[in-house]
C-alpha cells in the first residue's frame, strides 16, 4: 500500500512540476489541485477499508447478504444520475 501511494506521489508531483512549466501566467489552482489529491486519498482509504473487511466471494458479490433494499434504491439513483449527467453533457 505504501509503495502504491509513493509511486502515485511521485506521479503526481511529477505532473505537476511538468504543468508548472507550460502553465499560463495565472498560476496553479491550488484549491483544485488539493481538492483532487483529497479526494483521491479518501477514495483509497475507503477501498483499502473496504477491502480488509471482504473475506469471502458472498461478501464481495453481494455484500453477504446485508444491502437493505434502500441502499440499493440509493445505488440505483445514483446510477441513473450518473448516466443522465453523461447524457446531458453530450
Amino acid at each position: 500500500m505504501r509503495y502504491l501511494l509513493t509511486t502515485c506521489l511521485v506521479l503526481g508531483l511529477a505532473t505537476l512540476a511538468e504543468a508548472a512549466e507550460t502553465a499560463s501566467s495565472a498560476g496553479p489552482n491550488w484549491h483544485a489541485i488539493f481538492m483532487f489529491i483529497l479526494f483521491v486519498g479518501i477514495t483509497l482509504g475507503i477501498t483499502y477499508w473496504a477491502s480488509k473487511r471482504t473475506k469471502t466471494t458472498s461478501d464481495f458479490y453481494t455484500a453477504g447478504g446485508g444491502i437493505t433494499g434502500f441502499q440499493n434504491g440509493l445505488a440505483i439513483a445514483g446510477d441513473y444520475m450518473s448516466a443522465a449527467t453523461l447524457l446531458g453533457l453530450s
